[in-house]
């Protein structure tokens, strides 16, 4: 291994690191966690899933990305990670599928809400919190950090003291079905009226 190697993971919480802390505790992590609050990340990198993986260089350049799915139980994730940490090529990045673009002004208005919906939580409001957050995932439906925000708040024995990925699987399909009907969503996904698949508005 690298002796220039660090390890340092995001934990993407609108709430703040309080939520944050029982997980990376649970997992006895041996490297430093940050929290991204405000969603920078996702702005940057445009994903809207987690888990992801990314190897960044010394000079800061991402050689290799992965947004949605990344897990070391996964063979061909680890074997880029351990051929970057032996100097070499990690290799392509899996395709980042996109199945939309907001323009700059509905971003924005996503990002405020988001931060909105964190600042009602922080001082107990979390019924309003939820009401926001749902606006912003009406403007943003595939976005499932926004999305497990909500269940977190609504559902927190989900999500404490273990995540329940399979009432995670089933709530989507619920709500999946529901967006549907209600004429924001459609059977192939989630498109927006201002934006198209691949395409930026502006």
């Amino acid at each position: 291994m690298s002796e220039h190697f660090a390890l340092v993971s995001v934990a993407l919480e609108h709430t703040g690191g309080d939520a944050a802390r029982p997980f990376v505790e649970a997992a006895g992590a041996a490297f430093p966690t940050v929290i991204d609050d405000q969603g920078a990340l996702g702005r940057h990198f445009d994903f809207k899933v987690v888990p992801n993986g990314l190897l960044v260089d010394e000079a800061g350049v991402v050689r290799w990305a992965k947004f949605g799915g990344f897990s070391v139980d996964h063979p061909d994730d680890v074997a880029a990670v351990e051929r970057f940490l032996a100097g070499e090529d990690p290799g392509p990045s899996p395709a980042h599928d996109v199945p939309y673009t907001l323009g700059p002004a509905e971003r924005e208005l996503v990002t405020t809400k988001v931060r909105y919906g964190r600042l009602l939580g922080e001082v107990g409001r979390r019924d309003e919190a939820v009401t926001v957050w749902r606006e912003a995932l009406r403007l943003d439906p595939e976005n499932f950090t926004i999305r497990k925000q909500i269940w977190a708040a609504e559902h927190p024995e989900k999500f404490f003291p273990e995540i329940d990925f399979a009432w995670q699987q089933e709530q989507l399909r619920a709500e999946r079905a529901r967006e549907i009907a209600e004429g924001v969503c459609g059977p192939d996904g989630c498109p927006v009226p201002w934006a198209s698949p691949g395409v930026t508005t502006s």
